[in-house]
């Protein structure tokens, strides 16, 4: 029974910090900002909702393959995430470099 309310909590919460990133998200006007939110609630509300889910299943087959889930994003988003602004970066790198070479 406890477990089950203490799951309902974090899926609340995951459900709460989901909210409160997306008005970050729409809020920040930078494309780093915006990809540090957006990666900042992909790891924080994933795991506190498959936390929460996990507990609400109890022992299972389903739970330890959503913490096997969890371990492989809380692995990839940053690796992910930093792939993406380097991208970005060399994007902008490029078309300031054209720019001077147009001039």
């Amino acid at each position: 029974m406890i477990l089950v309310t203490v799951g309902n909590i974090l899926i609340l919460v995951a459900i709460g910090l989901i909210f409160i990133g997306l008005v970050g998200v729409y809020r920040f006007k930078d494309f780093y900002s915006k990809l540090m939110v957006a990666s900042t609630i992909d790891t924080v509300a994933m795991v506190s909702l498959i936390l929460g889910i996990t507990l609400r299943s109890g022992i299972s087959w389903f739970a330890l393959k959503a913490l096997l889930v969890m371990i492989f994003v809380l692995f990839m988003n940053p690796i992910i995430t930093s792939k993406i602004a380097l991208s970005a970066r060399e994007d902008e790198l490029q078309q300031q470099h054209s720019k001077t070479r147009k001039e």
